[in-house]
């Protein structure tokens, strides 16, 4: 049983004996946030011979629930920690309290917080917004889902805080307060715990405060395809997207809000779904009071996150290799995301689109229907091999398979060469339609699964990608 509003200082003073349910970086951050409070902390894991012991007086295995919570107060569960886990319905049998990190960190943090959260871009809205209220808000920081918990700097005195809030996040969590928030969009993702999409809505929705007249949501109307509710209608949300009043238009590109239009023609993150990201940002940054100056000023000088559509600086590559567009997009782990990203590719533009990792359980059809609009070149590594070569080689269109990256970069790269040195053979064939030159050409690394096959992570992944990258083409 989650709480359902926000505990005081002084209901947490009535506790004294924690335990940590999941290690890892906000499992370890409220430990230390809990033991300079005088608290005693113990950790659950499933892998307690990797814990970092000296953050807790206890570390046990996550198997025997009814004797780890013997003498228990309170429970600080980590998002990555199933609602069915044994440990926790016991919890709600003995009715100990239950909280998430994010809220743990709210308890102390007593001023305004930005939240956003969504299917895509969710990190890379973060940081834009961060980025241009640093500039009226000096003394502000960036945390939650994106690598840096709340707890670890809810004791600060700081002007604000933006928040980026993943569904497991706000699921485990009450009423956050936040003084604005977004979500983004929502595409399937995360069904393996939410199970249904209206399941997975609802604990996006949570990340609003709509009874509260002060506070602002910015919502993308794809939202309500999968969940609806009378707050819909409340004056203190506002809608971004087409025929809405914050809306992105292109050729010229700017960006729309109801007071003020944005020239974003030089900002440096390509495609009408960065531009999007740009959208909420200013929007968010407009209902802290920054003025359009302040605004426009800003987000000119952001230069993205590592790993999400970042070009890689190719300028010291060998001709003609240095005119190749090579993209690094590892943070796509999912189908959804990596659409997002070649949005705004044509048929008829040169595109090499790489897929791998771990698919998600999503419907594969919106893909192959892009595909088939743009006719490109996709390689294929890793576990995604078995789980979509049958639905693949039904289009006809050009594919090829490969264990892992090496190789398939290794392949990839003679057929550029071939492409470029038109140099066509029966094994290797040219498998674009016009030879534009390689600086038509765009590599992106967009893979569309999980990491986990082949890596740690998807920035190992993504460093991975880059080293070989300068391995095969410097």
């Amino acid at each position: 049983m989650f709480s359902q509003s926000i505990p005081s200082t002084s209901d947490l003073d009535k506790f004294h004996k924690f335990l940590i349910l999941g290690g890892g970086s906000s499992g370890d951050s409220s430990a230390k946030l809990l033991t300079s409070q005088g608290k005693i902390c113990l950790l659950a894991d499933k892998f307690p011979e990797k814990a970092n012991s000296n953050l807790y007086t206890e570390v046990l295995s996550d198997n025997h629930p009814q004797i780890i919570l013997d003498g228990i107060d309170c429970i600080i569960k980590s998002p990555g920690i199933l609602p069915n886990h044994p440990i926790l319905i016991e919890a709600t049998k003995r009715q100990i309290p239950i909280l998430s990190e994010i809220c743990l960190g709210r308890i102390f943090y007593k001023g305004p917080i930005i939240g956003i959260t969504g299917t895509d871009g969710k990190s890379t809205t973060t940081a834009l917004t961060y980025h241009i209220l640093k500039s009226k808000f000096p003394n502000a920081k960036m945390g939650g889902n994106i690598g840096v918990p709340l707890t670890s700097f809810c004791l600060e005195p700081l002007d604000l805080v933006v928040l980026e809030l993943s569904s497991y996040q706000l699921d485990d969590s009450p009423n956050l307060r936040l003084t604005s928030s977004a979500i983004l969009n929502l595409a399937s993702d995360h069904l393996e715990r939410h199970k249904t999409m209206e399941s997975y809505a609802k604990a996006k929705w949570k990340i609003q405060d709509l009874e509260n007249p002060n506070h602002k949501l910015f919502v993308n109307p794809n939202f309500f395809q999968f969940f609806t509710s009378e707050n819909k209608q409340k004056e203190n949300l506002h809608l971004i997207g087409e025929n809405q009043k914050y809306f992105v238009s292109l050729e010229p590109n700017f960006v729309h809000t109801p007071n003020h239009s944005y020239d974003v023609s030089k900002f440096p993150l390509k495609g009408k779904h960065n531009l999007m990201n740009l959208c909420f940002a200013i929007a968010l940054s407009e209902s802290m009071g920054m003025n359009s100056n302040e605004i426009q000023n800003s987000f000119e000088s952001f230069t993205g996150l590592p790993h999400r559509f970042r070009k890689i600086d190719s300028s010291k590559f060998p001709n003609p290799y240095k005119e190749i567009q090579f993209i690094n997009d590892s943070k796509s782990t999912n189908l959804h995301s990596m659409l997002s990203g070649i949005s705004g590719f044509k048929n008829g533009n040169e595109l090499f689109l790489i897929l791998g990792g771990i698919p998600k359980t999503e419907p594969i059809e919106p893909f192959l229907e892009r595909w088939k609009e743009l006719e490109c070149p996709v390689w294929v590594y890793g576990k995604a091999v078995e789980v979509w070569k049958s639905e693949f080689d039904k289009t006809g269109l050009p594919v090829f398979y490969f264990p892992d990256l090496p190789s398939l970069l290794k392949d990839l790269k003679n057929k550029i060469d071939n492409t470029i040195f038109h140099t066509n053979t029966v094994d290797s064939p040219v498998i674009t339609k016009k030879k534009k030159g390689p600086n038509s050409l765009s590599v992106i690394f967009s893979p569309a699964g999980a990491s986990f096959d082949l890596y740690k992570n998807f920035e190992d992944r993504g460093n991975h990608f880059e080293s070989l990258i300068h391995q095969f083409f410097v």
